[in-house]
């Protein structure tokens, strides 16, 4: 089993990078391997309830089943603090999952991972 480290800093006018990050994290779950995902910047938002419903990528693939998947699969989404802070999140509208986290934290996961960025 590997590990692997799925970082997403696009947010909602990103749905192509976004859509694709939460696929290949569901892949790299169904085939047995640790799976995290880190939010950061504008990503973030994909840690809000109800933020992702309505995200598809213009091959039609939507966000919100690999979401769903992933939290159902108890992989953690980890949210950025003052990315979240700054945009006014607050932590009882975050999917299930979600945690706060800090840049050391994203750096400490980083070295024990294969790392995918979008």
């Amino acid at each position: 089993m590997e590990k692997f480290l799925f970082v997403l800093s696009r947010g909602l006018e990103d749905p192509t990078r976004a859509t694709r990050a939460f696929q290949l994290a569901k892949v790299a779950k169904e085939k047995g391997h640790e799976v995290n995902i880190f939010l950061v910047d504008d990503a973030v938002a994909y840690a809000v309830l109800g933020l992702a419903d309505n995200v598809k990528a213009p091959t039609g693939d939507a966000a919100k089943p690999y979401i769903d998947y992933l939290i159902e699969q108890n992989v953690t989404f980890y949210i950025c603090t003052p990315c979240a802070r700054t945009r006014l999140y607050s932590e009882d509208e975050y999917i299930k999952g979600a945690k706060l986290s800090t840049a050391p934290h994203l750096i400490d996961l980083a070295t024990e991972a294969k790392v995918f960025t979008f």
